[in-house]
């Protein structure tokens, strides 16, 4: 396979084409490789290392594998640079989607492609070899879940949550919040202002995009605008004169509506005056928000949502339509309205609730289905405001750095227990993984297996032991001394790093979870074969600068 890599490297050294071939292509890439899971692998477990990055005139202190690998844009070296790269967007996908298991991802990779090297040069077919490597992935991922639990009471989520970010406090409140709202509950973490840890929860749904109108939020309690019983219109209108408001604003009168929501996508301010006219405010209280939503696609998606959770109908500029064709009909309600100058939101909207189900399940659906990471987070926001509820973290800390990184850990912690609440856990400190070696062992083929399916089950058998050798190491074990002793305990027997003693994981409480650690074992055997199949590299001249995985 010939791979054209574009690497970020300074122009000021501008390289020559080159291109690669073998031996040299392997070399290139498994020194990449190599330097990368130097930087990860020793963030596994939960006793880890941490990687310091410097970015200009500070340092960042790192503990995730998924934000070491993105804070790394090149290295000197243009051809072992193209193997990070490719391991760089492994890991970072895996990052973005599960929150977790880039360090096994990592590790796992890293052995399966020194292990497929040796095997190459023993004569391996590499396409063959590729192809048995695939084919051990179905069996290998149903023996890993097969002793798979769900987790069902708040106390587990709020282990589990422990093992992932190691810090208490944020366990207890993250095994609450998933607990309270499950899988597709809306999870908002935001910066604190003191040292510690709270959250709230807020029924019903919001949106980004606040009060178009300082005016609209004088005199309530906490800059936040609130309205009980109120109708809501929505609208892709872009309004600039007076006179587009004043049909929409004698039809609320009419109907004899007394608070109202108007949803466009940006109003004037000879268009505001209408709303804050202080007689006419006397008639009706009327809050003007955005949607501050910057790709169209998601903009329409949001009026659309507005319209279902509320019963309205939107007014659309690309259906021909203005505010001066809106009708009674048109107006959605909620028992209660909010907005400050950043959010709105509204609780107990007017939709019909089998409309709302049939979304839900359809979304639900989607989300399974989908292996892109944006799409899935697009989903993942909508599910969220359809269900109706909302918690909010404020992480706080002593600086801003500290800050900073614990919210990034509450927010990878929840996606991982997200997924948790679909797939449950298994046994943790890798001790599943050696399960399918012993497996993997056992089921030894007869002679007349063909030389690249015997590579590739002693490939997988020496992999699946990489994740507990590296925990063990990160800890200050020696692995192969903790391995022998292993093979005198009951299969859910693991090493428990923290006490220092073998534990049943499961009893214990020590475990992984399900998803994650498929899609770490998938994801690292698919990437790692891919890569031994690449026989050339062309390095660019004027490579194309990436920041972003």
């Amino acid at each position: 396979m010939l791979a054209s890599v574009c690497q970020p490297t300074c122009r000021l050294f501008m390289p020559a084409p080159k291109v690669i071939h073998q031996p040299q292509t392997q070399q290139a890439l498994q020194r990449g490789f190599e330097q990368l899971v130097q930087a990860v692998a020793p963030t596994l477990g939960p006793l880890p290392r941490r990687a310091i990055a410097q970015n200009l005139d500070k340092f960042e202190l790192l503990d995730d594998g998924g934000l070491i690998a993105r804070r790394i844009i090149a290295i000197p070296d243009q051809q072992a640079d193209a193997g990070l790269m490719l391991l760089r967007q492994a890991l970072w996908k895996m990052n973005q989607t599960l929150g977790d298991g880039t360090a096994t991802l990592a590790v796992l990779f890293q052995q399966i492609y020194a292990e497929g090297r040796r095997f190459l040069a023993a004569g391996c077919d590499p396409n063959r070899l590729r192809a048995h490597l695939l084919r051990l992935l179905p069996p290998l991922s149903q023996r890993l879940v097969k002793d798979a639990r769900q987790l069902r009471s708040q106390e587990e989520l709020s282990a589990l949550a422990f093992s992932l970010c190691y810090d208490e406090a944020m366990a207890v409140s993250l095994g609450e919040i998933i607990y309270t709202l499950g899988r597709f509950g809306q999870v908002d973490v935001r910066a604190g202002h003191s040292r510690h840890l709270r959250h709230n929860y807020v029924e019903g749904s919001y949106w980004r995009g606040g009060a178009q109108s300082q005016e609209m939020l004088r005199g309530t309690t906490r800059a936040i605008a609130e309205m009980q019983d109120a109708a809501i219109l929505i609208s892709d209108a872009e309004v600039e004169e007076p006179a587009e408001l004043v049909p929409v604003m004698q039809l609320a009168l009419r109907g004899g509506i007394k608070q109202l929501l108007l949803v466009v996508n940006s109003i004037s301010e000879k268009g505001l005056s209408v709303v804050l006219d202080e007689r006419l405010r006397e008639k009706i209280r009327t809050i003007v928000v955005k949607l501050d939503e910057f790709v169209p696609a998601d903009l329409q998606q949001a009026q659309s949502d507005i319209a279902l959770l509320t019963g309205g109908h939107p007014i659309l500029q690309a259906a021909g339509e203005t505010l001066a064709d809106a009708r009674a009909s048109d107006f959605g309600s909620a028992r209660w309205v909010w907005a400050d100058d950043k959010n709105f939101g509204f609780a107990s909207g007017g939709g019909a609730p089998q409309d709302i189900l049939a979304t839900v399940q359809r979304l639900r659906a989607a989300y399974d289905e989908s292996s892109d990471d944006v799409a899935r987070a697009r989903l993942l926001g909508r599910l969220g405001r359809m269900n109706g509820g909302l918690a909010t973290l404020y992480v706080g800390g002593i600086a801003q750095d500290e800050i900073r990184q614990r919210k990034d850990l509450a927010e990878r912690a929840t996606r991982a227990l997200r997924s948790a609440s679909v797939g449950g856990v298994i046994p943790g400190g890798g001790v599943a993984m050696l399960g399918c070696r012993d497996w993997l062992l056992d089921e030894q083929a007869t002679g007349d297996e063909e030389l690249e399916a015997r590579a590739a089950r002693q490939i997988m058998a020496k992999a699946l032991e990489a994740p507990t050798r590296q925990l063990l190491l990160n800890a200050g074990y020696d692995p192969s001394e903790v391995l022998a002793q292993l093979t005198d305990y009951e299969t859910d027997t693991g090493f428990d790093v923290m006490r220092g003693r073998f534990v049943d994981m499961a009893v214990a409480g020590i475990v992984d979870v399900a998803q994650v650690q498929v899609a770490a074992l998938q994801r690292a055997v698919m990437s790692a074969a891919l890569a031994l199949t690449i026989d050339v590299l062309v390095l660019h001249r004027e490579p194309e600068t990436m920041t972003e995985p």
